[in-house]
């Protein structure tokens, strides 16, 4: 489907996508945790991003992917500088 998108949606799509796929690699590490309906639902989430990926135009997508991976990475740095920081508090009031 192509679809024309404003700078400004551009930009909120590219940051959607790029949350996402960090927040992907947080679930993964996470994959084996939950049970049940618990665990239906995490794949249930997972399985809604990747169709709405899909759905996507591919041009697009193939176009930006450079953009997409940065501010991925970007994102997925302050998760772990954020865990880090939490873990270092943690320790220093356990002494």
């Amino acid at each position: 489907m192509k679809q024309e998108y404003s700078k400004n949606e551009q930009l909120d799509l590219l940051l959607l996508l790029a949350t996402f796929k960090s927040f992907s690699e947080q679930m993964y590490n996470m994959k084996d945790v939950h049970k049940g309906i618990v665990k239906r639902r995490f794949n249930i989430l997972l399985n809604a991003i990747n169709g709405y990926e899909k759905v996507l135009d591919s041009d697009w997508l193939k176009e930006n992917i450079d953009v997409m991976e940065q501010l991925s990475d970007a994102v997925t740095d302050m998760v772990y500088t954020i865990r880090d920081k939490v873990e270092q508090e943690e320790r220093e009031q356990a002494t």
